[in-house]
């Protein structure tokens, strides 16, 4: 469900509201907290059944830990904090890649036209924009953990240093040196095998269905991604396509920041509503 976003001095108020016992406004913080959080989730750990789990789990936390909270930031940089916490202490079963295994086993497939059962099932637009999110994905499952968490937040969450820093409970000087070792690694890859990034490169996302199709990674039935992010607008493979020129140093900002701000399916705040109704009694002052 995409919830819609609130400005951060709304989330404050209801957070204030929330803590002195207002559960209507806990239920509506939990509302406007729910996509970022689940966005965060679903990118540092690559899947939508992971990510769906732990943004219910994250926001408990921050339910169970809103009297902690002192305004020392705004709630929300406070609950990435609690969010990153959680994501770092998890050990998950993430489908993990490596930069290596992408580019000898799954990138740069010949030129071969998309199978006819596929495109029986999905539009080659949605296919094409499946396949270029769910790759982008796998690179960023290719980065350890930390750095993942650093170039999520401070590259398509867009936090500033300051508050990316705060979440991570580093100094804002180590927060930019992972930001800038992710970003080296993600530019770099994407340079050298990338069509999207790079059109001299041989790799294209047309390309590669039939693979995915066959790997198990695609259904064509079933899109992961690219049917909650498309509808009439333009996909990310059309935003790019329309800015021609990618700037060469900024290829892993400007190929994530095309892509859509994904939204959970689930609405979270109707659970808090549920689990707030059957409980005899909850504080969260």
């Amino acid at each position: 469900m995409n919830a819609p976003q609130l400005p951060a001095s709304s989330l404050d108020v209801l957070a204030q509201r929330a803590r002195e016992g207002d559960r209507n406004a806990l239920e509506q913080l939990v509302r406007g907290l729910q996509d970022p959080m689940y966005r965060l989730a679903l990118r540092v750990l690559g899947r939508g059944e992971l990510a769906r789990d732990a943004t219910q789990e994250i926001l408990i936390l921050i339910i169970t830990q809103l009297s902690s909270f002192r305004s020392e930031s705004a709630v929300q940089t406070w609950a990435y904090r609690v969010a990153t916490r959680h994501l770092l202490r998890q050990r998950r079963r993430e489908r993990r890649f490596t930069f290596e295994s992408l580019a000898e086993e799954d990138l740069g497939k010949p030129p071969n036209a998309i199978e006819p059962d596929a495109l029986a099932l999905a539009d080659q637009r949605l296919l094409e924009e499946e396949i270029f999110l769910g790759c982008t994905q796998a690179m960023l499952q290719a980065l350890d953990r930390v750095q993942r968490i650093a170039f999520v937040l401070g590259a398509i969450c867009e936090l500033e240093a300051a508050d990316a820093a705060y979440a991570l409970g580093i100094t804002e000087t180590a927060f930019r040196k992972r930001l800038s070792r992710a970003r080296a690694m993600l530019d770099a890859f994407l340079g050298k095998h990338c069509g999207v990034a790079n059109p001299a490169n041989r790799c294209r996302c047309a390309f590669q269905v039939n693979h995915n199709i066959a790997r198990r990674r695609l259904d064509p039935a079933r899109l992961q991604y690219a049917n909650c992010a498309v509808s009439s607008a333009k996909t990310s493979l059309e935003v790019l396509d329309a800015q021609r020129d990618i700037r060469r140093v900024h290829r892993s900002l400007e190929l994530f920041r095309a892509q859509p701000r994904f939204a959970s399916t689930e609405d979270f705040a109707a659970h808090v509503r549920s689990m707030l109704a059957s409980a005899s009694a909850l504080s969260v002052s």
